[in-house]
């Protein structure tokens, strides 16, 4: 259809009319899988793809219950140019989208497959504006479908199959989705890699890429730069309806989401990780795929304002997480970490927030994993890596990660074979950059927030020079011999008061299986082991209004309120650049202090305070410490709820679940 508008033009006494056609946005319905001859009458998705307008909506109406294998058609599908266009599978009769919360199975029931496993791919060969542009793909890259220069594309509701390698001498890699030349877009509700059954793995070589297109004069000088931004992989801000838009991306040998350009949002997605949430995939044991993974998730050439997981925004926040399954090091085929950062200019506000890593959806099934989180790297960037604390969603912003699993395989036998210095939580941490890791869940991890050892110990001192008065004073917190389980007293390096004025002191139980890892090396830089975090208890400020010693780099707080019985206690200094409350403040993290046992404290009183719905979760708040257990009758069976401290919100949706405290 189409909508005639009239334009005027005058010249002296005469008029002229000017009819100019306008596309309106239609929705076309697929009928048929043949690509190749569509019975007359019948729509087939090549032909919708290749008569698209702007706005365009293509649903599915193919008959028979499915699942509806449409295998690409030689010479792949046309690129995508129009603006805002949307292919919903869920559209197709019998499709559902997923209704379960993030720490539940995926139940999504999809009837539309695009199918390339075939071989068959469109080139990603454009030509650029100019003789000398670099459009960022070549033509050993090539798509199930292309987005060049189109804004506003969506997919959901879809599973897509491929191969990894096409073309007459399986030289050629294969894209799931690949955005090109500015383009944008979402990508929800989607399984990519897997086959609706839940079980056939069938992945393209990466999942979802995008990569910048360059301008370029005569002399070859970049002119400028069309980034990839504002790319959403599952849940996007405003979601109605957020488990429906969970992807899963599994069965991928290289890296599942690639994009270079600010603004990335991937929230609400399983990585290498199958859809009942307890089983990881490693390709990289494959042999004939070995050396192929290089993380679940890239993000390049920008980065400002990215958020991977949990952007506690207050809405949403429980579905945003991701989980991500184990990596393998490089030695047994695998990659150095499991996300990356690279050629960020400058890289700020980068939040991690909310996912679990090397571990499944009930906080206690661990994947094969055994290498660092995140590169961390590009210069001065910016990392949050865990919770800002600013009174939203704090208990729903911290990761979980689960490391050097399982011990025959990745104990202290393999770690004391590799080089010290490389002993990091982070790898290639930018002695330039800024990060922050609060309220998080580490279990046998290696030395935050790198090695010791590192630069021949002196990386250390250079990376929180930065914060400090004097590094060479120290740079880890103290707890004082004289603290209890009801009162906690120590020091804190000293921050320059001018640019760093706020310093918040986080208190965790100490996980014993890091320290025992890193004891077992018998490293004089680490005497205490890998000293972290397993149960975040409590944040205090120092000076601030529980501080009962009022000289600055000292404290003494009562932590009553905290429940704590007894335990093996570390301690994190957060250096602040302002309110932790204000939007914009940047945080520096310590190390962790080297452990105390704690005792002398009461049991107190053991029971819920609130329950309120907010935000449309459940919110629960409770006094006197202990686990929070969780189970969907009354009668049980319980199971502990993992990191959980009170106001810890779980989605208002979804069946009946019961909560109790114990100690």
């Amino acid at each position: 259809m189409f909508k005639r508008t009239f334009a005027f033009a005058r010249a002296g006494l005469g008029v002229w009319l000017a009819l100019a056609p306008v596309a309106q946005a239609r929705v076309v319905t697929v009928t048929t899988a043949n690509n190749l001859n569509p019975p007359a009458g019948q729509k087939s998705l090549l032909q919708a793809l290749t008569e698209l307008q702007d706005g365009d909506e293509i649903r599915f109406n193919l008959p028979g219950p499915g699942p509806h294998l449409i295998e690409t058609p030689p010479g792949g599908y046309p690129l995508i140019t129009r603006h805002n266009v949307v292919i919903d599978g869920y559209s197709q009769p019998g499709a559902a989208p997923n209704a379960n919360p993030i720490l539940a199975p995926n139940n999504a029931r999809l009837r539309i497959v695009l199918d390339s496993r075939n071989g068959n791919h469109r080139l990603m060969d454009f030509p650029g504006d100019g003789p000398n542009d670099d459009t960022g793909f070549g033509d050993r890259e090539a798509a199930i479908l292309g987005v060049l220069g189109a804004r506003g594309f969506v997919l959901r509701g879809v599973s897509l199959l491929g191969v990894p390698r096409v073309g007459p001498d399986a030289g050629v890699a294969l894209y799931g989705v690949a955005f090109a030349k500015g383009a944008s877009g979402r990508i929800s509700g989607c399984w990519i890699g897997l086959h609706p059954d839940g079980a056939t793995l069938a992945g393209p070589a990466y999942g979802v890429a995008g990569f910048r297109y360059r301008v370029r004069d005569e002399f070859g000088a970049d002119v400028e730069s069309l980034l990839i931004n504002d790319v959403v992989i599952g849940v996007p801000r405003d979601a109605t309806n957020a488990p429906a838009d969970f992807n899963v991306l599994v069965g991928i040998p290289g890296i599942p989401v690639i994009l270079e350009g600010h603004g990335a949002r991937i929230a609400g997605n399983f990585f290498g990780v199958l859809p009942d949430g307890l089983r990881d995939v490693n390709l990289m044991l494959d042999p004939a795929l070995a050396g192929s993974f290089e993380g679940f998730i890239e993000i390049g050439r920008g980065g400002n304002h990215t958020v991977i997981g949990t952007d506690g925004d207050g809405l949403n926040d429980a579905h945003e997480r991701n989980i991500f399954g184990g990596t393998l090091p490089p030695a047994f085929g695998g990659y150095d970490h499991s996300l990356e950062f690279y050629g960020q200019s400058p890289g700020t506000n980068i939040v991690i927030a909310g996912n679990f890593f090397g571990v499944g959806i009930d906080g206690r099934t661990r994947f094969t994993n055994a290498v660092p989180v995140l590169n961390a790297a590009g210069g001065a960037a910016q990392f949050r890596f865990g919770s800002n604390f600013d009174g939203i969603s704090d208990a729903l912003e911290g990761n979980v990660v689960f490391n050097y699993w399982p011990p025959d395989f990745f104990g202290p036998e393999y770690l004391v074979n590799l080089n010290p210095a490389e002993l990091g939580f982070f790898d290639e941490l930018d002695a330039g950059g800024i990060l922050s890791a609060r309220g998080n869940t580490f279990v046998n991890n290696l030395a935050f927030p790198a090695s010791p050892l590192r630069d021949a110990g002196t990386f250390w001192t250079g990376y929180y020079q930065k914060a400090l008065e004097d590094p060479d004073a120290g740079l880890l917190p103290v707890i004082a011999p004289d603290s209890t389980a009801l009162r906690l007293r120590g020091t804190v390096p000293l921050a320059r008061a001018a640019e760093w004025p706020e310093t918040h002191v986080d208190i965790y139980l100490a996980d014993p299986e890091g320290l025992a890892a890193g004891r077992a090396l018998e490293l004089p830089e680490l005497p205490d082991g890998f000293v972290q975090g397993r149960k975040f208890l409590g944040t205090f400020r120092d000076n601030g209004p529980a501080d009962a010693d009022p000289e600055r780099g000292r404290f003494d707080f009562d932590i009553t309120s905290l429940g704590l019985v007894e335990g093996l206690v570390t301690i994190t200094a957060n250096y602040a650049t302002g309110p932790v409350t204000t939007p914009g403040t940047v945080v520096l993290t310590s190390p962790f202090s080297a452990p105390m046992h704690l005792t002398g404290g009461g049991a107190g009183e053991l029971r819920f305070t609130g329950i309120r719905l907010e935000a449309g979760s459940v919110r629960l708040d409770w006094t006197g410490g202990g686990t929070l257990q969780a189970a969907a009758q009354p009668v049980g069976p319980w199971t502990d709820v993992p990191a959980a401290a009170s106001g810890y919100t779980t989605p208002a949706m979804g069946g009946a679940r019961f909560f109790r405290l114990r100690r």
